[in-house]
């Protein structure tokens, strides 16, 4: 039976360890659906999101990540810095630049539509509490160990 079909269990009358095992059981997509709703549930609740605004929310936030993780994904990290020519590296840091500014633009376009639904001041602290709760989800993620078929992720 897929966990779709299964009725959703409260995570809240369950113990870590039950949550921990619950959570494995999962397939990548389904884990990255439950954090994913995790953290938009907590921006609404952080942010006091009145209800009837709640779903032009999640639906603004949901496209506006995704244009930010488009945008990141034009850059990968993931090249030997220790074997590039100066060349290289001085393109590979001039392209960091012009994604932070791709990313700072988008920044820019999704506060003018946040500004729609949300009061300026929530939509500064949803900026702000952007960087902290992606901390606090690779926190609890190294807490539950590597999901399954995947190395432990390195440290910082």
């Amino acid at each position: 039976m897929s966990f779709k079909a299964q009725e959703k269990p409260s995570f809240r009358d369950m113990t870590p360890e039950q949550r921990k095992e619950y959570i494995k059981q999962m397939s990548p997509e389904q884990r990255k659906q439950l954090m994913e709703d995790a953290a938009t549930m907590m921006a609404i609740k952080n942010l006091q999101v009145p209800a009837e605004k709640q779903e032009a929310f999640k639906s603004l936030l949901k496209e506006y990540l995704e244009s930010q993780k488009t945008i990141k994904n034009k850059f990968r990290a993931d090249f030997s810095q220790e074997n590039l020519s100066d060349a290289e590296a001085k393109k590979m840091l001039n392209q960091s630049f012009d994604l932070g500014q791709q990313l700072l633009n988008n920044r820019k376009v999704y506060a003018d539509k946040f500004l729609k639904i949300l009061t300026p001041q929530q939509v500064l602290k949803l900026f702000n509490q952007e960087g902290r709760m992606r901390e606090k989800f690779m926190e609890r993620r190294q807490k539950m160990g590597p999901p399954k078929g995947r190395e432990p992720m390195p440290n910082p």
